[in-house]
């Protein structure tokens, strides 16, 4: 028992170690590739590949990180807290692109799925993206889906968002704070509202409030927008 809490312990602190460690090296070298989730997460992936440590082993002995994890996503609320003025006055506007995006990348997958003739066991992990990982994994199983390919897709977007999403929307030229907080929220979930809550409040609140949306859209709109296109499909 105690050699048990002792090794929890040290994981727990390596991890918090390594994201600290890597948050300090992305400050000074300020490059998206060096994102402290990113290179904890290849750290740990590398750790447990060559270490031929099971995934099942290494929840059991980080379980403290995961439990304070989602606690930790109430933090989410309080960005909205913050500039809940602002997003009442665009509440509309939220709902709007909220219902815009979950719909494009939903028909985007679809359609690309089609195109390539990819399983339809496949084609049903891949429409519900848009989202974070229990809501995915829920939306998936409805549609008799893969939950394990959606959620490495979900973490894989999000990831790429939280890395390379503000770039773009730079590159863009789009400079409005909920403009970015929005397109970050939509697209990226939470791993995306993380970063931008680093980046800017009000782009944090804009992209809970993108992301709480998108969620509701999604379990509402998905399967039934899922029964029009195959049903037009298979007429």
């Amino acid at each position: 028992m105690l050699s048990d809490m002792l090794l929890t312990s040290f994981v727990c602190v390596l991890i918090i170690g390594l994201f600290l460690a890597s948050r300090k090296l992305n400050s000074r070298f300020n490059t998206p590739l060096l994102n402290p989730l990113l290179v904890c997460i290849v750290t740990v992936s590398a750790i447990l590949i060559f270490a031929n440590i099971s995934y099942g082993e290494f929840i059991k002995v980080s379980y403290p990180i995961h439990f304070f994890l989602e606690i930790a996503v109430v933090a989410l609320a309080y960005p909205l807290y913050k500039q809940i003025h602002d997003i009442k006055r665009s509440l509309g506007l939220l709902l709007l692109c909220g219902f815009i995006g979950v719909t494009s990348a939903t028909l985007v997958a679809f359609i690309l799925c089609k195109l390539f003739v990819v399983p339809d066991e496949l084609l049903n992990s891949l429409l519900a993206l848009s989202v974070t990982t229990p809501i995915t994994l829920i939306v998936t199983d409805g549609l008799n889906g893969i939950p394990a390919i959606a959620a490495f897709m979900v973490i894989l977007i999000g990831m790429f968002g939280a890395v390379f999403g503000l770039s773009i929307l730079h590159l863009l030229k789009i400079k409005d704070q909920r403009a970015k907080g929005l397109a970050l929220g939509v697209v990226c979930h939470g791993i995306g509202t993380a970063a931008a809550i680093e980046h800017h409040p009000q782009a944090g609140a804009f992209a809970s409030a993108s992301m709480i949306i998108s969620a509701l859209i999604t379990a509402i709109w998905v399967p039934i927008l899922y029964a029009i296109l195959t049903s037009s499909f298979a007429n």
